[in-house]
């Protein structure tokens, strides 16, 4: 199970303290929807690890259903600008390639474990999940067939597939909960696989190792 301590965004000394305690609210909110989903969850429950009182709460959000949804809506927007921002440009130099690249996905890795309590929410646990995901590989998708048309990828791959398999790439190593160190090493592994794949280079056809030797002459 993902779940973690609500993070100190709540503290922040420049922000009033209606947006303070509003901001703790969710922040513990995302914490018991993780641990407890949302069915189990209470106001009760939130506001008195928050420290507040219902009324408080109700200051702030006209239900249980609203905050979560404020949440799920938060972690969806996070991911999508990532998307849209991983984009390459059709002018990119071929060197600066997998570097591009490789801060795409790290930037991905990060938001997903920045709040494991919100990711459990919007990526695993809330029913439309998998709406989330579908719409993020169309997105990523969409990327790579702008960039296939830039020439910044052979055009033989099909985008939807390479789309899926990176969503299902970032998914399976987002339960791992990487921290910041194996995100970066991660997203150089990830890239260098997607860009070159697993297979050594051509020795050419008089070298494979299926080709059998030439006959010696008798």
């Amino acid at each position: 199970m993902i779940t973690a301590r609500p993070t100190s965004l709540s503290q922040d000394k420049r922000l009033t303290k209606g947006e303070r305690t509003r901001l703790q609210l969710l922040e513990v909110a995302a914490a018991e929807f993780a641990e407890r989903g949302f069915q189990q969850t209470r106001i009760s429950d939130i506001v008195a690890r928050a420290g507040v009182t219902q009324p408080v709460f109700y200051q702030y959000f006209p239900s249980k259903q609203a905050a979560y949804d404020e949440l799920v809506s938060m972690f969806a927007q996070r991911l999508r600008q990532a998307i849209s921002q991983a984009r390459l440009p059709a002018e990119l130099d071929g060197s600066e390639l997998a570097d591009r690249i490789r801060r795409g996905v790290r930037a991905l890795l990060a938001i997903l474990q920045e709040d494991p309590n919100l990711t459990r929410i919007g990526f695993f646990q809330v029913a439309a999940a998998e709406a989330l995901k579908d719409e993020l590989v169309a997105m990523i998708a969409d990327n790579v067939r702008a960039e296939q048309q830039a020439g910044l990828f052979r055009t033989t791959i099909p985008a939807d597939w390479f789309a899926q398999s990176l969503m299902g790439i970032i998914e399976r190593f987002t339960r791992q909960m990487p921290d910041a160190a194996q995100q970066q090493a991660l997203a150089a592994f990830i890239t260098d696989l997607l860009l070159d794949g697993i297979r050594g280079p051509d020795p050419g056809p008089d070298c494979r190792p299926d080709r059998q030797p030439p006959r010696q002459a008798s």
